[in-house]
């Protein structure tokens, strides 16, 4: 299973000196199972760079994840390349809690915002509602309700013995929680791996509760009472900057010596065997 990362920011896209590490596209992540199913989850900014690696590999069937339609998850859909060619077949999963996805694509390329409609595009799109447990060949898929504005899904992933899950967009303490704190920690026990929104520091979280994002020290705790010795923090505010976010890293990695402790960057693979 290889596992990239294309786009890793929340809330808007950053283009600027500071960012180059970590990159500036949106959420936007890749999975390819060993049998080589081609798993994109979200559509942000990043998925137009992974669009063009689609296609110069010849991936014309693509199974398309939504964890929710936030506009950081969806706004990079109208320039995803393999949708304007009519060999492809595109599943396209999500939840139709507050609207389905079709619609929320809809919405999103409705002109004069967006100058082809999405009944005018000449892929094969097909629409799918993201299920608590299915497969894509021999990768199986399972979610759980994060907590954070609107009905948003977190994602596990398993094939053979390996395993990781990405629970982006999701407050592991909201007051009014959709999920328990210790649900998210059976959901993840086991796992090789996780990718977890820490968009926030402490003291920025304190005048952000409610927002549905978490802290890199909470996603600590996490990582502690799972058991699980790599994490991979995500979603990274659009203010953080490359400094900002490895001194973070070295801050917290003197602390808690024994968890591997990355922040995910645009460019980075993952190769799970």
């Amino acid at each position: 299973m290889v596992i990239r990362f294309y786009g890793t920011r929340g809330s808007v896209a950053v283009a600027n000196k500071e960012t180059k590490k970590y990159g500036g596209n949106t959420t936007c992540l890749y999975v390819e199972s060993n049998s080589g199913d081609a798993i994109v989850i979200d559509a942000g900014t990043g998925i137009r760079e992974l669009g063009s690696h689609l296609v110069e590999n010849k991936k014309n069937i693509i199974h398309l994840i939504f964890t929710h339609y936030h506009w950081d998850h969806i706004q990079g859909f109208p320039f995803f390349a393999p949708i304007f060619l009519d060999k492809t077949e595109i599943y396209i999963y999500g939840h139709k809690k507050d609207v389905t996805a079709k619609k929320a694509l809809i919405y999103q390329m409705t002109k004069p915002y967006f100058p082809a409609t999405l009944s005018e595009i000449p892929s094969n799109i097909v629409f799918k509602e993201l299920e608590d447990r299915m497969k894509i060949g021999d990768l199986l898929i399972e979610t759980i309700i994060n907590n954070h504005p609107d009905y948003t899904y977190g994602l596990k992933f398993t094939e053979k013995k390996n395993s990781f899950a990405f629970l982006t967009d999701n407050e592991l303490f909201a007051k009014n929680n959709n999920t328990s704190y210790k649900e998210f920690v059976d959901f993840l026990r086991g796992v090789n791996f996780f990718i977890h929104d820490a968009q926030y520091v402490d003291e920025i979280y304190e005048q952000r509760v409610g927002w549905g994002h978490s802290t890199h020290g909470q996603v600590m705790k996490l990582a502690k009472d799972t058991g699980v010795k790599n994490i991979i923090f995500t979603h990274h505010d659009h203010t953080s900057t490359d400094r900002f976010i490895d001194k973070i890293l070295k801050d917290l990695r003197s602390k808690h010596p024994n968890i591997n402790i990355q922040a995910a960057a645009d460019g980075r693979t993952i190769i799970l065997k």
